[in-house]
């Protein structure tokens, strides 16, 4: 059974405190969710963030893996705003500025390989092993599975992916989910915590068909919500409120690192 670093609730407790002041869209329990992907090593191999924006999650990630096996985390980040998914820049051209001020202001700068391209160039390359991806660049379908395809092939037995904003009002995130993690044989336990969607990598399919009818379960709930992020450009009033309700049938609250360790390989 994988274990905890010692000392790790008060170091998410410190960890929230400390990150609170760099602009991003994590919330508590998905930071501390985050910080024990990073600090409990599942496979061998580096951490690919894809999608940086000012360095919140990737500052994360460095400090949670710097308690165990100090993975190198990757960041990929064109730092411009090509989609309609992308975050707000309010004005500004680019979030790289903050980004190298924030990592800097954290002493995580040494702790990150970041590369300023598109995710999809940079997996023509990509060539060295994975135990954690985790995608929250590209939030449309198109985006969101070019994310997927250009690193699965790099997991390690026993890897995690992870997928931010899958119970937000986008298509990617949910979609790929469903298509390439829950239908997948080669992915066994899984779940959420807050928007965040987690699963891990088996190349055994006999390990994620002990876990069939848990994913089989979420997909049927996630089906549901389908039609509100698929073919309604935005959501209002009533329909909203039936995708709220939808979304609240998915359980996504917090799990505690001891319960996530029993259901991990």
């Amino acid at each position: 059974m994988k274990k905890l670093p010692e000392n790790f609730e008060e170091f998410t407790e410190n960890l929230l405190q400390e990150i609170e002041s760099v602009e991003g869209y994590l919330t508590p329990k998905e930071i501390r969710f985050l910080a024990l992907l990073a600090a409990v090593p599942t496979a061998k191999g580096e951490i690919l963030e894809i999608g940086s924006f000012k360095g919140k999650s990737t500052t994360i990630l460095a400090k949670a893996a710097a308690l165990t096996d100090n993975a190198i985390v990757n960041a990929v980040d064109p730092m411009i705003a090509p989609s309609e998914t992308d975050p707000d820049l309010k004005g500004d051209a680019s979030s790289f500025p903050d980004f190298q001020k924030n990592i800097e202001k954290m002493g995580v700068a040494d702790k990150i390989n970041f590369h300023q391209t598109f995710s999809y160039e940079l997996a023509k390359t990509w060539d060295k092993p994975l135990r954690l991806l985790w995608i929250d660049g590209d939030h449309t379908y198109k985006g969101t599975k070019l994310d997927f395809d250009g690193f699965a092939d790099h997991l390690e037995d026993g890897a995690i992916v992870a997928v931010h904003d899958v119970l937000h009002e986008f298509d990617g995130g949910i979609r790929v989910v469903m298509e390439d993690i829950l239908l997948s044989p080669n992915f066994g336990a899984c779940g959420f915590v807050g928007s965040i969607a987690w699963a891990q990598f088996h190349k055994d399919e006999r390990k994620g068909w002990q876990h069939r009818k848990h994913k089989l379960k979420l997909y049927s709930r996630l089906a549901k919500m389908i039609p509100y992020v698929v073919f309604k450009k935005e959501l209002k009033g009533f329909e909203k409120k039936k995708y709220k309700i939808l979304r609240s049938r998915v359980p996504h609250g917090a799990i505690s690192p001891e319960e996530w360790l029993k259901i991990i390989e």
